[in-house]
């Protein structure tokens, strides 16, 4: 008897998206990192900061930077001196907060941007790259007064995040097994992003956390922006009306409602067609004094004021609005608009709200 012909069934294309992907290039980088030379300025810096942690965690005397001098602060940067050099070296393995998880995530930052992007550019290009933006970093949260003494690497580790992203060092895996394979290049730098984000949600005090990253992102930024192709690449998705330039003015709007629009009025104003006839709506004294509101919708939430659920929404939201504005997909969008219905359903729950101030119809326009 004849055998039955074989039939062979086409293996189904991996979405770069899709979990299995995730679990390939995971893999993959995994592999193809084995083989490549320890990143030599990286892997220092990760024992470094894990031997900072293990120090703050086992002995909790030493716990606050500025008893144990080991922050930097305004004098101490501005104006040098040698007498000092315990805060000139310590601050910058000093880990933000004390624990596991932090120094875990910041190694394994230093062990992807090591692997990556020290691999591509070099071990000096990358060490003076790291040291140029952490030594700014430090002076813009310093100058201003965001704090008034500076640990961490996590500000330099959020601005090369940026530059990472532009210079976009790329793997592939054309000579891995067979069930690592992906049918495209691996780019490391999204999950940078993705541990970044992490790093930044996971932080007990948030909005120190949130400031020292978004100085870095800020200067990372303004670092990638002197590559005169980023404009041009800027100026053809606008004339374009691509989605990412919608996204941006979205999340722009969407982390200035966050921040610092109004949530709820205390009570209506009893002249507002007289304002709007005579134009003091126009003022911002006008809105002070005749149309007070409520603390913006991330103030309330972590002075208690909101659900739990409605504070890790928001910064779920926070923590990962900037690396999913650069990914090409879209579906992102929709999730958020759900999660800003959400947070419209908490405030008007919460003990705070009286009545829809600009925040919350903002909010709404979001949806």
């Amino acid at each position: 008897s004849s055998a039955m012909p074989e039939r062979i069934v086409p293996e189904e294309a991996i979405q770069p998206a899709s979990f299995s992907s995730v679990y390939r290039t995971t893999m993959a980088l995994k592999e193809v990192f084995r083989d490549r030379p320890a990143p030599t300025f990286a892997f220092l810096l990760a024992l470094a900061t894990w031997a900072a942690a293990g120090c703050r965690m086992f002995w909790p005397e030493i716990d606050d930077p500025e008893s144990a001098r080991a922050c930097l602060l305004p004098d101490v940067l501005f104006k040098p001196h040698p007498g000092e050099w315990r805060r000139y070296v310590l601050h910058l393995f000093w880990p933000m907060e004390s624990g596991y998880l932090r120094g875990f995530l910041t190694s394994a930052l230093l062990i992807l941007e090591g692997y990556s992007l020290e691999h591509e550019v070099g071990t000096v290009q990358f060490a003076a790259a790291f040291v140029g933006l952490h030594l700014v970093s430090a002076a813009a949260l310093l100058h201003f007064r965001f704090v008034v003494c500076h640990i961490s690497m996590e500000p330099a580790l959020a601005a090369l995040a940026v530059v990472m992203h532009r210079v976009n060092p790329k793997v592939h895996s054309d000579g891995l097994d067979k069930s690592l394979r992906v049918p495209f290049s691996i780019e490391p730098r999204w999950h940078v992003w993705v541990v970044q984000s992490l790093l930044l949600l996971t932080a007990s005090d948030f909005p120190t956390a949130l400031l020292a990253h978004g100085v870095g992102l800020a200067i990372g930024g303004a670092l990638a922006l002197r590559d005169p192709e980023v404009w041009l690449s800027a100026w053809n998705a606008a004339r374009a009306r691509s989605f990412g330039i919608g996204s941006a003015v979205h999340v722009a709007l969407l982390l200035f409602v966050f921040l610092f629009m109004p949530l709820s009025a205390l009570q209506w104003p009893s002249d507002f067609v007289q304002a709007v006839l005579g134009l003091r709506v126009l003022s911002w004294q006008w809105w002070q004094t005749s149309f007070p509101g409520t603390p913006p919708l991330l103030h309330l939430a972590l002075g208690g004021l909101l659900a739990p659920e409605a504070l890790f929404i928001c910064k779920l939201l926070v923590s990962f609005a900037f690396p999913l504005l650069l990914t090409p997909f879209r579906l992102w969008a929709k999730f958020y608009a759900g999660a800003c219905m959400l947070l419209a359903m908490y405030t008007m729950n919460s003990p705070a709200w009286q009545l829809p101030h600009v925040g919350f119809v903002v909010l709404l326009y979001l949806v």
